[in-house]
């Protein structure tokens, strides 16, 4: 295993991580539901030249990997575990981030406050991951999550070489209020913001699309 690889993606993922943990940001532009963020810091360093970025548009792939996440019941006050799961990705992705989203209502575990790192439970298609991260979005919500009363979990992960698998990629849990009705459903869903993720080393760009229009929410539903 080559270290070098293994920091450059432990970079990556803490560039991304920032994205979502930093307390000092200006105000969102959006649209729809993608954000823009700017930091109020000024540079350390010189800016580098920016990577050259095809002006074409990106088509989706035909077929690619498919992230969903499951439907379950749990009673009024209990915790429900939510499980993303992804298929037709044998060995197909070497990073991701993305969002997914639940009424506020709905508190999820945490193992740090300050930090706001959400308890996590990996599953065996993130057997062989370099490192992972999970974090509650607090701070400097769009006017999207804000007007839908919506909480956030940033979820990325990386590994050294496309070695994501088939099967479940991560679970949370999320505690269901007290005074929940019987039959009511809570819908537990991805969301793309600007700057999510999903890749292979090819860096394939239609893959990526394909992923992000096809993934497929799920839902806790009150006993």
């Amino acid at each position: 295993m080559k270290f070098s690889r293994i920091f450059a993606a432990a970079a990556a993922m803490t560039v991304m991580v920032s994205a979502v943990s930093c307390n000092k940001k200006e105000d969102t532009e959006e649209k729809s539901n993608i954000r823009y963020y700017y930091s109020t810091e000024a540079p350390t360093e010189a800016p580098t030249a920016p990577p050259v970025v095809s002006t074409e548009p990106v088509e989706a792939a035909a077929d690619g990997p498919r992230l969903s996440i499951n439907n379950v019941t749990a009673k009024a006050g209990e915790v429900a575990k939510i499980t993303i799961s992804i298929e037709n990705a044998e060995k197909a992705y070497s990073m991701c981030g993305y969002h997914i989203t639940y009424p506020d209502i709905l508190v999820p575990e945490m193992i740090d406050e300050e930090k706001r790192f959400v308890k996590k439970e990996m599953g065996d298609a993130s057997e062989y991951n370099a490192g992972s991260v999970a974090m509650e979005w607090r701070d400097n919500k769009t006017a999207y999550l804000v007007e839908n009363k919506l909480g956030s979990i940033f979820f990325t992960e990386v590994f050294d070489g496309d070695y994501g698998y088939n099967g479940d990629v991560v679970s949370f849990f999320l505690k269901v209020p007290e005074d929940a009705e019987s039959g009511t459903v809570y819908p537990v869903d991805f969301m793309y913001i600007e700057g999510d993720i999903f890749q292979n080393m090819a860096k394939d760009a239609a893959m990526e699309k394909y992923v992000f229009e096809n993934w497929k929410g799920g839902s806790i539903t009150v006993e």
